[in-house]
């Protein structure tokens, strides 16, 4: 959980050509999301949105049902 979701463990999806990533931090939103991560992430010009994880999948859910370009790291437990 710590030091939890780094920048490396999203390159992948930025090569994708998203414009959205959303991180699901598990149930009780233990999983860290450190702010170096969401800094890579708007350097490349992605929107970054953290959520408890049942928020992140709604969401990521809700945005690839409009057509979004939207990647998606979701930590199911904890």
């Amino acid at each position: 959980h710590s030091p939890g979701v780094q920048p490396a463990d999203l390159e992948e999806v930025v090569q994708k050509g998203v414009k959205t990533v959303v991180i699901g931090r598990g149930m009780s939103e233990a999983l860290q999301v450190p702010a170096s991560t969401v800094d890579y992430l708007k350097k490349n010009g992605i929107e970054v949105l953290v959520l408890q994880t049942e928020k992140a999948v709604a969401e990521y859910n809700a945005l690839a049902a409009r057509g979004a370009l939207v990647g998606g790291v979701f930590h199911s437990t904890c």
